[in-house]
């Protein structure tokens, strides 16, 4: 069992209203002091945090590629199932949890600030030159009402709760508008862009403009001609 799912084991216990050892404690992360590595690679500003930051994710993350720039204050589950391609931008302050299933990111994608981004066991792909615009939510799993049981959020027992799953494709040129959310099991095709503030609950065709809640198309878009970098 490596870190984050004993983090998650140890957290059911407690909502099970089970004594946590001291171990668990720790592990769970209460004692954020003790995490020197929260600080240092996560906080630090500046060029000299950037470099520290590759150096920290290229030993957590499956696959970092080079020139990649991961911004300050990032919160990171699971990264172990985490690749990211070259040249790409994690914003400052996103938050990515990769702990029920893998995540892949391609070369030169931005994703920007204050973005959450989770995955169910299915998997979630960001293909390359993909652009997310700040605050958007990207859910591969969610809660759901179904067969009695609850659907409050994470304070309760996964035992009492419902939730569906499914993969999340960003296509190649794809774009979300800022402050846009993703629901599980949909694909953004191929340079298909969807305007801020939608919610996506179905699959968007390729080269479309989409807009609205839930999103409609309203339009095309041009395909891209330039060749790839």
């Amino acid at each position: 069992m490596n870190k984050d799912e004993f983090q998650r084991a140890a957290f059911e216990r407690m909502l099970e209203g089970n004594r946590m050892s001291f171990r668990d404690v720790y592990r769970l992360g209460l004692n954020v002091f003790l995490d020197p590595f929260r600080f240092i690679f996560m906080l630090m500003p500046g060029p000299s945090g950037y470099a520290l930051r590759r150096i920290g994710y290229k030993m957590l993350f499956k696959d970092l590629g080079k020139n990649c720039i991961l911004d300050v204050g990032m919160h990171i589950v699971g990264a172990k199932n985490i690749s990211v391609g070259e040249y790409t931008w994690i914003d400052s302050y996103t938050s990515i949890n990769a702990l029920f299933g893998s995540i892949s990111i391609g070369k030169r994608v931005h994703i920007g600030p204050f973005t959450t981004i989770g995955t169910g066991k299915e998997g979630l792909e960001i293909k390359d030159y993909v652009g997310i615009g700040s605050g958007c939510k990207i859910y591969g799993h969610s809660e759901i009402h179904k067969d009695g049981k609850r659907m409050s959020g994470p304070m309760i027992p996964w035992r009492y709760k419902s939730y569906y799953s499914g993969c999340v494709v960003f296509e190649k040129d794809s774009v979300l508008g800022a402050n846009s959310v993703v629901l599980p099991g949909v694909t953004i095709g191929e340079g298909a862009v969807v305007c801020p503030g939608s919610i996506v609950t179905k699959d968007i065709p390729p080269w479309v403009v989409a807009a609205g809640v839930p999103t409609k198309f309203i339009g095309k878009r041009d395909k891209v001609t330039v060749p790839d970098i």
